[in-house]
């Protein structure tokens, strides 16, 4: 079965500003170009899964218009979880966790990781995710058997 991964447009703020960012206008227009090019697929029998979050939604908007088809919100592909940390020190505690193998994780972030594989496996039809740079690290990290959450930096597509 096919899925693909396919990560949020360019925000109009940072995350550190806003925790719920829309896209930016350099944002839709990667929405745009990214639908562009799945629309060169054959996507019928796709569903689209949306991270709850702005800047994904709007990201899977284009394409869902292209196949008129609904984008179904799931909670599992948001962020990676940081309770109690203040948005002053996430940019660290990240970094952090960048470092960290995925057995080292605490609960919030082993469940986070865990709903997300768990859910992609129960899957019946292929399906576009739209999410966030954290969740496409853990599925990729899942498919190859690594224990490091963090396998590859940023690919940015104009």
């Amino acid at each position: 079965m096919k899925i693909y991964i396919i990560r949020h447009g360019e925000a109009a703020k940072s995350w550190e500003v806003d925790r719920d960012p829309e896209l930016s206008l350099r944002g839709r227009e990667q929405a745009q170009n990214i639908s562009d090019i799945l629309a060169q697929e054959d996507l019928n029998d796709f569903q689209i899964i949306s991270s709850p979050l702005r800047r994904a939604i709007e990201t899977a908007e284009p394409i869902s218009k292209k196949l008129n088809k609904e984008v179904e919100i799931n909670e599992s592909f948001i962020e990676i979880p940081s309770p109690g940390i203040d948005m002053s020190e996430r940019p660290s505690w990240l970094r952090e966790m960048f470092s960290k193998d995925v057995d080292q994780f605490e609960k919030p972030q082993a469940d986070w990781r865990d709903k997300i594989i768990s859910v992609t496996h129960s899957f019946k039809s292929p399906t576009l995710i739209f999410s966030h740079f954290m969740v496409i690290n853990v599925l990729v990290g899942y498919l190859q058997k690594s224990k490091k959450l963090l396998l590859f930096t940023q690919i940015i597509v104009q």
